[in-house]
């Protein structure tokens, strides 16, 4: 088990896994339209397979805003 924080909540996972494999445990679909920061650096959805998701990160997952 490891720990981290998703949107500021401390969230623990199985182990170790990509950032694909964590948004698909936490139920998102890529074309939800949303962008994700691991560290607070965004990463390209092309990245999502090869990011690894370890002990102590911080996962920010961010739904764009409409307005005027």
């Amino acid at each position: 088990m490891i720990e981290i924080s998703i949107n500021g909540e401390i969230r623990a996972l199985d182990g170790e896994m990509t950032l694909s494999q964590m948004l698909d445990t936490l139920g998102y679909r890529r074309d939800q339209g949303f962008a994700v920061a691991v560290n607070m650096v965004f990463v390209a959805i092309d990245k999502y397979d090869t990011t690894t998701i370890k002990e102590g990160d911080a996962i920010d997952i961010l739904a764009p805003v409409q307005g005027g």
